[in-house]
């Protein structure tokens, strides 16, 4: 059997993986992609946000991909309380298979290998890396990225697995939605914080479906609580009744939200071998948001790649990425991580956190303009505090 051969070998071909070997591919690194579904429909809402819709305007200006573009959000606190914010600069919202094709598209075009077949096993042999898939193909890579999401096999042999306390589970429906059948509002998002609750339920709109869904961190609620958390946000949704059966596509998955205490020992370089995206551990802790960290995570590793030589085993490339990720983004989402129980258990202003903010948002701009920041990916948790503060003292 002829064995296959690249300088780069990256497992997994959603975003992040896509994405990596678009970048190395334009610029003319023989890049193979590995990956058993392709674009599939993976279990998540699908938002891209504004920031990674303005940074990578390249990558989303492609309107053969049908998208919802997104510039209503409703806020329901746990008490019931409710804003509904409208903002000029849109997000995003994809099915993650259409979102899915869009990148791996671009990564074909680019000049990337594309191989669906599961990597069944692969190992270190002196400089370089033997890879055998599952269908029985054998390939040889100098340098090896995982990019195969939370529950990622090239970080498990690695690395190792994620403890449970850095991930949270989430469940949800897809509707199926046709003209002239009851929907809500079409072209907004809707999300609900929960009482006692480190998560939320939300309703994003996409083509030809409404994404309901529910997460919250592993081991806080059982799977049947939050399948019935999610049951009722649904029928209450619909006007108190949950759609026929037919419509109804129900779905399951785990999402990294890493632990404040687990960042700074968070291990995504070795030997030769990188990890991006999902794998690596890169979403929000406190939203779950993890497209741009997926798309930002390969431009950077993209950048080291090509900036350093490989020559001496993509030592100077993985120093580099180490460094570029936490300088970008790596100390935000620490600090979201730490904000945490704050956000989702604290209190402010005597009120539980998330009913503080709504209702304070409702009567002051400064509020409501740190919101439209936070839902569109730009706020910083840095100054998250100090901003809502600062617009609580103008308020009185």
């Amino acid at each position: 059997m002829t064995e296959g051969v690249a300088e780069i070998a990256i497992i997994g071909a959603g975003p992040a993986g896509a994405f990596l070997a678009s970048r190395l591919a334009e610029a003319g690194r023989p890049v193979v992609l590995f990956d058993p579904k392709g674009a599939w429909e993976k279990p998540c809402g699908g938002g891209v946000p504004t920031r990674a819709l303005r940074e990578y305007a390249k990558l989303f200006d492609h309107s053969d991909y049908p998208r919802k573009l997104i510039r209503r959000v409703t806020l329901i606190s746990p008490v019931m309380r409710r804003i509904t914010i409208d903002f000029e600069e849109p997000f995003a919202i994809y099915s993650r298979q259409v979102l899915n094709g869009l990148v791996l598209d671009c990564a074909l075009e680019s000049g990337a290998r594309f191989v669906r077949a599961a990597v069944a096993d692969f190992k270190r042999a002196a400089d370089h890396w033997q890879i055998t898939t599952a269908d029985g193909q054998s390939w040889r890579a100098r340098f090896l990225v995982g990019a195969d999401g939370a529950a990622s096999a090239a970080r498990r042999k690695l690395v190792g697995i994620f403890p449970k306390q850095d991930l949270a589970l989430a469940f949800g429906y897809n509707v199926t939605m046709s003209d002239g059948q009851p929907s809500g509002p079409r072209e907004e998002v809707v999300v609900q914080f929960l009482r006692d609750f480190t998560g939320y339920v939300w309703a994003f709109p996409r083509p030809g479906v409404m994404n309901f869904g529910v997460a919250s961190k592993l081991g806080e609620r059982t799977s049947d609580e939050l399948r019935s958390i999610l049951k009722q946000f649904v029928a209450d949704y619909f006007g108190g009744q949950l759609p026929d059966e037919e419509r109804l596509s129900f779905f399951g998955a785990k999402i990294p939200t890493l632990d404040y205490a687990s960042w700074r020992e968070l291990q995504t370089t070795g030997a030769g071998w990188a990890l991006i995206g999902d794998a690596a551990g890169f979403a929000d802790p406190i939203t779950g948001e993890g497209i741009y960290y997926a798309l930002r995570s390969a431009d950077l590793m993209a950048a080291a790649l090509l900036a350093s030589p490989a020559a001496d085993g993509y030592h100077t490339a993985t120093t580099k990425y180490e460094r570029d990720w936490r300088e970008a983004f790596g100390h935000d989402l620490e600090r979201a991580a730490r904000r945490l129980p704050l956000f989702y258990r604290g209190r402010f202003c005597g009120r539980l956190f998330t009913d503080a903010m709504i209702l304070l948002a409702k009567y002051h701009r400064g509020v409501r303009r740190v919101l439209v920041r936070a839902v569109v990916g730009y706020q910083s948790y840095a100054t998250l505090k100090r901003e809502l503060l600062r617009s609580v003292l103008r308020v009185f």
